[in-house]
């Protein structure tokens, strides 16, 4: 799972492949927007059927922490 949000992350950002990793604070990219944000929502529900609560993101610094946050979702 945190393949494709990478993949997400990379193309949102406009971010070479091997550029973001796991474990980055993506807030820290000085592409990240508020647009990159509803962009990366918008693909999260599309592709995993998880709509992301603002709150709750808010909370998520890694994209580690939201793949934890869509698995625990998902797991209901």
């Amino acid at each position: 799972m945190s393949d494709k949000l990478i993949e997400f992350f990379e193309e949102i950002l406009e971010k070479e492949p091997g550029e973001i990793k796991p474990d980055d604070e993506f807030r820290n990219y000085e592409e990240w927007d508020s647009l990159a944000y509803i962009s990366l929502v918008t693909k999260i529900d599309e592709e995993f059927d998880v709509t992301m609560r603002q709150e709750d993101f808010q909370l998520m610094k890694t994209i580690n922490d939201i793949a934890g946050y869509i698995q625990k979702v998902q797991a209901g």
